[in-house]
């Protein structure tokens, strides 16, 4: 089979010709595991419809591969816009380049640039190993200089150079590529001015727009916006909404210090008292429909629903605020 190479709309473009979009974020199944269950997903979010699904990359450090032929699924045998999470943790700047040619060659132009995540249950010292990037900016900037058709050069070989400072960093000229550059953005981290800076100095770098965290407080989302303008950020913010139908999930949730998660208590007090799963569930949806229409007046120019296990509570919501 050979791989549909044909370019998609980036999710800027998205962003820019629509006054709101809906979009939904899938996890890869574990390693082992058949990919029936993602295909499903896929296909009920396909009737939607979204305007773009993304893919996780390992979460948590989990041992889930696939990143990239789910999103070229979800491309070429979906017709939906693809966008796949890229983690540099892991990874030497020349396999972090390797890895982002085999998503240029397979037309998977939308990025969400990724430092990654420590193992669950792991604490989070990260000291990066000798030529691994230690910051998501620092990926973002690597992909920048692909798309100015600036790469890594090899010791040995001939380096065509354009310029002194191409010699100096050691840069080979080439074909550029296009990418389109998401990355996180964690309103909720504390201390707030270093969840701004983070996301300046990855705008500085050349992101396009920001994915949230999971948020589940409007009141955040616009104290980030307003600190994000202050300091000259005026990117699209899209705000990550997860539907909680479960008082174990949010306590779950709130007991991951690696998040930050803030639940309103209301909130969790009616998932506590909840008479039924049924109930919960309406709770659950509730809460994020009332979310999203407050994100909505706030400014969010769209929002990105997690699906987790249940595609169809999600298009469930995703319909209801079409």
């Amino acid at each position: 089979m050979v791989a549909d190479i044909s370019i998609q709309r980036s999710v800027i473009e998205i962003l820019k010709s629509k006054p709101r979009t809906l979009s939904a974020e899938i996890i890869p199944p574990r390693n082992g595991a058949e990919t029936e269950a993602v295909l499903k997903q896929i296909e009920r979010l396909k009737t939607v419809p979204v305007d773009f699904i993304s893919v996780t990359k390992g979460a948590g450090g989990s041992l889930r591969g696939g990143t990239l032929p789910i999103a070229q699924t979800i491309k070429s045998q979906f017709g939906i816009c693809a966008l796949a999470h890229f983690t540099c943790r892991d990874y030497t700047v020349e396999e972090v380049e390797n890895n982002l040619m085999d998503h240029h060659y397979f037309g998977i132009g939308n990025i969400l640039a990724l430092r990654g995540d420590p193992p669950t249950g792991q604490p989070d010292h990260f000291k990066p190993a000798p030529n691994r990037h230690s910051y998501a900016w620092q990926l973002v900037d690597q992909i920048c200089r692909m798309n100015q058709g600036r790469y890594l050069a090899r010791g040995g070989y001939d380096t065509p150079v354009d310029s002194k400072e191409d010699s100096l960093r050691k840069v080979r000229r080439g074909t550029p590529t296009n990418f389109c550059i998401g990355v996180a953005a964690h309103p909720e981290l504390e201390p707030h001015s270093d969840a701004v800076e983070f996301l300046r100095c990855k705008v500085e770098r050349g992101a396009s727009y920001a994915i949230t965290q999971m948020l589940f407080s409007v009141d955040s989302y616009k104290r980030f916006l307003e600190s994000c303008a202050a300091r000259g950020i005026h990117i699209p913010i899209i705000p990550g909404i997860r539907i909680v139908t479960q008082a174990s999930t949010a306590e779950r949730l709130l007991s991951r210090k690696e998040f930050g998660v803030k639940i309103p208590a209301n909130f969790l007090e009616k998932l506590q008292n909840a008479r039924s799963k049924e109930d919960a569930k309406q709770i659950g949806l509730n809460h994020a429909f009332e979310l999203c229409q407050g994100l909505f007046a706030a400014g969010a120019p769209g929002v990105h629903v997690f699906v987790m296990n249940d595609e169809n509570t999600a298009s469930d919501l995703l319909i209801s605020l079409k």
